[in-house]
């Protein structure tokens, strides 16, 4: 039986309030939209004048960064955005398929009216974007309805995870749309998870988004191996 969906539960992510969370912040968002690109220098001084701050907050923002895997720092040379490995790569689209498989289920059986709306309405923008051959309008479409199904989940852990993950391969994703016919197939994946979701079928779904995670995999891998190695 259907319950709602416990977004009402979770806490929305704040705006960032001290200075460190700000630049760090702005730091995620500049590698989420490949500004600061997987092997790329940061200047710490350089940063520290870009927000008008000391360098202690951009030295602690870069800190969580590093944490979080997103960047290092290598003695005597200096901070660096963190260049994945192929095996690396590999191994994260395979936990990220276990991972949205999990709440690609939880989602068919939690998701309420509202939202099965909402994520019908994103799967019409992507597959606007996929008959367009819009790659980047595609790839926000994408997240967005990504980010439905993760609301309907109602698992903030999960959620939490999820998104670690996706924010660690982001640097890499965005070629995989170009590939050609990545657009159309990736469409037919969302329909099959967003179908399955609607009509309350939890193993279908389940099943669709992992192959539909596992399916991007391979179309990342064949990217990744013509880079060089880190």
């Amino acid at each position: 039986m259907n319950r709602p969906s416990e977004s009402s539960e979770k806490t929305p992510r704040a705006a960032p309030s001290s200075l460190t969370d700000q630049v760090r912040a702005a730091l995620e968002e500049d590698l989420r939209t490949e500004r600061l690109t997987p092997g790329m220098a940061i200047n710490e001084g350089a940063l520290a004048a870009r927000f008008g701050a000391s360098r202690t907050p951009v030295r602690e923002a870069l800190l969580v960064l590093v944490a979080k895997g997103l960047v290092e720092i290598r003695p005597r040379a200096g901070i660096y955005v963190r260049q994945l490995t192929t095996r690396e790569i590999v191994a994260m689209m395979e936990g990220l398929a276990e991972l949205e498989g999990v709440l690609a289920r939880l989602a068919a059986g939690r998701i309420n009216a509202a939202l099965r709306s909402a994520l019908q309405q994103a799967l019409a923008r992507t597959q606007a974007c996929a008959d367009a051959g819009d790659s980047t309008g595609y790839m926000a479409a994408n997240a967005q309805l990504h980010e439905l199904i993760y609301e309907a989940s109602g698992n903030a852990f999960i959620v939490e995870q999820t998104r670690l993950v996706r924010q660690r391969i982001a640097p890499y994703r965005g070629p995989m749309f170009e590939k050609p016919g990545r657009l159309a197939r990736s469409q037919a994946e969302h329909l099959d998870v967003v179908r399955a979701i609607c009509s309350g079928d939890a193993e279908v779904a389940a099943e669709a988004m992992r192959n539909h995670i596992t399916a991007g995999g391979r179309a990342l891998a064949d990217i990744v191996l013509t880079l060089p190695s880190p």
